[in-house]
């Protein structure tokens, strides 16, 4: 039986990623606003509101009066990339005063210039400041544009079954098309479809209709058109349906913060070599049969492992309580943490458990 089929929704021109594109939005007249320089120790964005702040706004949602009051903030990605194809994609204004929008890694990927078209047809060079392809965020820079920003709300407070909204640009032709559902769930993890290694957490699913090129457009909590979620992906199989994905607005935050503050996310390193422990290796050293872990295969010098003692032959089952097992790779585990952070390993070696605490170092 085959698995279940990931599309991303950007979308490209010529028809990769969910399905062709066959027109490319041109013409649109080019905005007065100059590609910007570097960003000067910016700000993080801001924190959700409290829940108290949007308390009297959970009222029966008029989806109409979101849209037309949150669209002027959605705009077209129009990727050029080096092959001489066109990507298309969206994103949404969190910063009026130094023109700060969020999209998705996958959109702005291998990309030689970016250009954002608005509503009103403005089309405006953009800078990417950085991305993160392990959370799928970029972030995208144009200056002051006077376009409101939408707020980034807390994901863990949007309750299971309320109404959502999603705007982006459809097919990369429909721009600000609008769709409606559910929030479907909540703590979605589904394996990349461009990093087999990567597991993209703590997504948001939803019912709303996402198409190609609805990739980085929001995705709104209606009662509180606070933005919980970045539009990333569906799953299209047969007997599937209503299965979108969206990053939650709280690792959106998280990750944007560190892209605006230094250009990239740095994770912090163990520096080991190894491979998934099978079931035969797990066998021979003694483990039971179904053992989940990596076995190592060689410890990096100067780096984080090393200093901690970690020898090629030993069993890392654990990174601090979470197991390291097929759904929980390494890769993934090691998301959350920066450099610095200390960090306990569960370690087999010689017939038995040990704990081994490490520092985790910078990428070399």
């Amino acid at each position: 039986m085959r698995g279940p089929a990931l599309f991303l929704a950007g979308a490209i021109v010529g028809g990769i990623a969910g399905g062709a594109v066959s027109t490319y939005v041109a013409g649109t007249p080019r905005g007065d606003v100059a590609l910007p320089g570097a960003t000067q120790a910016p700000a993080t964005l801001a924190p959700p509101p409290s829940p108290s702040a949007v308390a009297g706004t959970a009222t029966v949602p008029d989806v109409a009066d979101v849209a037309r009051e949150l669209s002027p903030s959605v705009a077209t990605v129009v990727t050029k990339l080096a092959s001489g194809r066109t990507g298309t994609g969206s994103a949404f204004v969190v910063d009026a005063q130094r023109g700060l929008l969020l999209t998705n890694h996958h959109v702005v990927s291998g990309g030689r210039s970016h250009d954002v078209i608005f509503p009103d047809n403005r089309k405006i060079p953009a800078r990417l400041v950085g991305s993160d392809p392990e959370t799928d965020v970029a972030v995208l820079e144009i200056g002051a544009t006077g376009v409101k920003p939408l707020v980034l709300g807390n994901s863990d407070d949007a309750p299971i079954g309320g109404t959502v909204v999603a705007i982006g640009s459809s097919l990369g032709d429909f721009r600000n098309s609008v769709t409606v559902g559910v929030l479907s769930g909540k703590g979605r993890r589904l394996q990349s479809e461009t990093e087999p290694n990567i597991f993209l957490e703590d997504l948001i699913q939803t019912d709303a209709a996402i198409s190609p090129g609805n990739s980085g457009g929001p995705l709104i909590l209606a009662a509180t058109r606070q933005v919980i979620g970045m539009n990333t992906l569906v799953i299209r199989a047969r007997g599937s349906e209503g299965l979108g994905f969206a990053v939650s607005s709280n690792t959106v935050r998280q990750i944007a913060d560190e892209i605006i503050r230094s250009g990239k996310v740095e994770r912090g390193r163990i520096g080991i070599a190894y491979q998934a422990l099978s079931t035969r290796q797990a066998a021979s050293l003694g483990l039971p049969a179904n053992t989940s872990g990596i076995l190592v295969s060689d410890v990096l010098p100067g780096f984080a492992a090393a200093s901690a003692g970690i020898r090629p032959g030993d069993v890392v089952l654990k990174v601090n309580d979470q197991v390291i097992d097929p759904e929980h790779p390494l890769p993934t585990i090691m998301l959350r943490y920066r450099p610095g952070d200390r960090v306990r390993l569960t370690v087999f070696r010689d017939g038995k458990e040990q704990v081994l605490e490490i520092t985790l170092g910078r990428p070399s």
